[in-house]
């Protein structure tokens, strides 16, 4: 009798096991399949697909024509290499990376024409020694500039490049500082001696990243307190086009809660779906797919464009911007009675929040209550994920977006 009781709660249990396992599958199905219908659902007309490409390529096309008005603004740069050594190549690529000027190498021939005709404002003449002058810190005369009759902005120019060479005169001065007080009292032999001066300058060269220890605080205009920094990246609007886009769509997208309300679709999901959990999950499944789908058309083109770096602390972070927006408006989305009312408070979102959040324009120019509200924004954090290439951001991201997502299900749950 023992030997059958044993037996029947071994089979019961693993029935039992067994019906968990079937079940929790089927559950997984389900999620999938109502994922799957949602997206059909926003997508069942050629108008949907178009909603949802049609505004990254117009992303694209004003990131574009803002570049190009860009460049047409810069001052025109002519620079004459005769010296061509690492020294000079490397002053002329940092000068290039300088968003205020548009640099050209030519010879001294087409140099001069350039200056002469006032296709160029500037010009530069990097007269041959020019680094072996450096490395001995004799500054004297070693670059020759040239102005065109009409330049007005040739001190702007001639800072930023004199900024470089004397960038590489410091590291130099500090090398041969290093080898006098170092090297002669270790006494150390000519490949030593060349170990210590290379390293003393990569020591001195790494104190002008992110800025110089000293730099000059340039204002535009004579009634400006606060000043305009040059940034690289300042003429394009890549980055807080993609972040408006992603929260515009995910607010728009996650307007189904109100739909399925009005419809009275929820108060069917307990007998067509199983769980309110399940039915949940599903619907917001399928909208964070279609917002993953417009990410990797936004990284894509930022990739193209190099206006993004690309890692893993890129990666993770969008997809956590992404996630939290989802949670946020799907929160949104239960307090909410109507769509019309919706749609105003998503413009209303996405407005405030972009403009506060110093994406399109620096937040030291608003009121400092306005500064602290902005940093209390998404896209003042992912921007600061950003720049900063941090995980702990994302990771803040993914974990507010857990709790929303149990938040809104729960209260949702509750008066579906």
């Amino acid at each position: 009798m023992d030997v059958c009781s044993s037996i029947a709660k071994l089979f019961n249990h693993h029935l039992g096991s067994e019906f968990a396992a079937y079940h929790d599958k089927e559950e997984v199905a389900m999620v999938w399949t109502i994922a799957i219908t949602r997206i059909k659902l926003l997508l069942q007309s050629p108008w949907s697909w178009l909603g949802l490409i049609v505004p990254v390529l117009v992303l694209i096309f004003l990131d574009l024509s803002v570049e190009k008005t860009s460049d047409t603004t810069k001052i025109p740069v002519v620079i004459v290499d005769e010296d061509e050594t690492e020294y000079s190549k490397l002053v002329i690529e940092r000068v290039i990376k300088n968003p205020a000027v548009a640099v050209n190498v030519r010879n001294e021939e087409d140099a001069r024409n350039q200056i002469e005709t006032q296709k160029a404002a500037i010009g530069f003449f990097i007269p041959e020694g020019f680094m072996e002058s450096i490395q001995k810190n004799d500054e004297d005369e070693l670059v020759t500039m040239w102005l065109s009759s009409g330049s007005i902005s040739h001190g702007l120019v001639r800072e930023i490049f004199a900024s470089e060479v004397k960038r590489l005169s410091s590291n130099s001065y500090g090398a041969n500082t290093v080898l006098k007080t170092y090297g002669k009292s270790e006494k150390l032999d000519a490949g030593e001696q060349a170990k210590v001066w290379k390293d003393a300058w990569a020591y001195s060269d790494k104190h002008w990243e992110p800025k110089p220890l000293m730099t000059v605080d340039y204002k535009v205009g004579v009634t400006r307190e606060s000043s305009v920094e040059a940034d690289s990246s300042a003429a394009s609007i890549y980055v807080p086009g993609m972040l408006v886009l992603l929260m515009l769509f995910s607010f728009l997208y996650n307007s189904w809660p109100i739909k399925d309300r009005d419809s009275g679709m929820r108060s069917r999901v307990p007998y067509a779906a199983g769980r309110f959990s399940t039915y949940w999950f599903g619907n917001a499944l399928g909208v964070l797919l279609l917002q993953l789908f417009m990410l990797i058309l936004l990284i894509g083109f930022g990739w193209w464009r190099e206006a993004l770096k690309l890692n893993g602390a890129t990666i993770f972070g969008l997809i956590g911007y992404v996630l939290f927006l989802n949670a946020l408006s799907l929160l949104f989305a239960y307090f909410v009675q109507s769509n019309r009312t919706w749609q105003a408070i998503t413009l209303f979102v996405v407005l405030c929040t972009s403009l506060l959040s110093g994406t399109f324009f620096p937040s030291d120019e608003l009121s400092s209550f306005l500064q602290r509200a902005a940093e209390w924004t998404p896209q003042y954090w992912i921007v600061s994920s950003l720049n900063q290439e941090t995980l702990m951001i994302p990771f803040i991201f993914v974990g507010l977006s857990i709790i929303l997502y149990v938040l809104s299900t729960l209260k949702a749950g509750d008066n579906a």
